[in-house]
């Protein structure tokens, strides 16, 4: 009798450490919940990794076009046909960006946890082009601009404190896909990046990359000028 009770006092004994050790990771999971919630829905150490990543990627975007451009392809030659669309195998390949006979640059794809989609006209991604002109450039000639856009505000604001030093994030007075991604992919009508206050973004003035955030605060996009003229 006694052994059956000492057994069924150490089963007992067992289950009370096993509810323990659930409530302590119940516990442990719920504060990392809050934790996260507090900090805008994304970690302030992922946000700071997926910051990194993404001006790595646009670096890497403006080495290629450095390289293209420096071996003879002239800015108004570029081609940027994404894989799998029909121009992207049409010879000659030499002048397109992501052809490995060209610049053979990786197209870019954005990590989940860094992107807040608002809308899907375009969805969240990265966009390069050559559509129009960024005023402080040295002519009115269409410049080649590279756009991470609808990031989560966390990495935006993160972006800008390491090329900037600041978390600050400017709000322009249009939208970010008419002044940074072809009209061509979305509706809308494409507009001349005008840098001079008080027109559509004064804090891009002289700025060759910024994160930044679109007129009604929905949507937020890092770009890049990889080439101007």
């Amino acid at each position: 009798m006694n052994a059956q009770r000492q057994k069924e006092s150490g089963n007992a004994l067992i289950y009370v450490l096993i509810a323990i050790v659930l409530f302590a990771a119940l516990s442990f999971t719920l504060s990392r919940q809050t934790d996260t919630g507090e900090a805008g829905g994304l970690p302030d150490e992922k946000a700071e990794l997926y910051a990194t990543q993404i001006i790595a990627y646009a670096a890497q975007a403006k080495s290629v076009v450095d390289q293209m451009l420096l071996s003879g392809s002239k800015i108004d030659q570029l081609d940027f046909s994404l894989p799998g669309t029909i121009a992207f195998n049409t010879a000659p390949h030499i002048h397109k960006v992501y052809h490995p006979e060209g610049g053979g640059l990786i197209p870019g794809r954005l990590p989940e946890q860094a992107v807040t989609q608002t809308t899907t006209d375009p969805e969240a991604g990265w966009y390069m082009g050559r559509f129009n002109n960024v005023e402080w450039t040295a002519s009115g000639n269409n410049d080649v601009i590279l756009v991470a856009y609808q990031i989560a505000q966390a990495v935006c604001a993160k972006i800008n404190e390491d090329i900037t030093g600041s978390t600050s994030i400017p709000v322009m007075t249009d939208s970010i896909k008419n002044t940074m991604i072809d009209e061509s992919l979305h509706t809308g009508t494409n507009t001349e990046l005008t840098t001079d206050a008080p027109d559509i973004c004064p804090a891009c003035d002289k700025a060759a990359s910024l994160c930044v955030q679109n007129q009604a605060q929905t949507a937020y996009g890092f770009y890049t000028i990889l080439a101007d003229q």
